[in-house]
């Protein structure tokens, strides 16, 4: 794994890169986790994100 601290350059502030994602649940009746992934077959870097809802925050919180 490759870490630089360089700042990213204008051009890659500028172009945002879209992603087709879906998501599982734990337990789909009183769910605890949630999970993102990719939705196509390509591999990535992160190939999943789990989010425990201990340590989320609501979105009608956040500022």
């Amino acid at each position: 794994m490759s870490v630089t601290t360089e700042p990213p350059s204008d051009t890659e502030l500028t172009e945002t890169p879209e992603f087709e994602l879906d998501c599982l649940y734990d337990d789909p009746e009183n769910p605890s986790e949630l999970t993102i992934f990719a939705s196509d077959i390509q591999k990535s870097v992160t190939e999943w994100m789990t989010a425990d809802r201990s340590a989320t925050v609501s979105l009608d919180q956040i500022r």
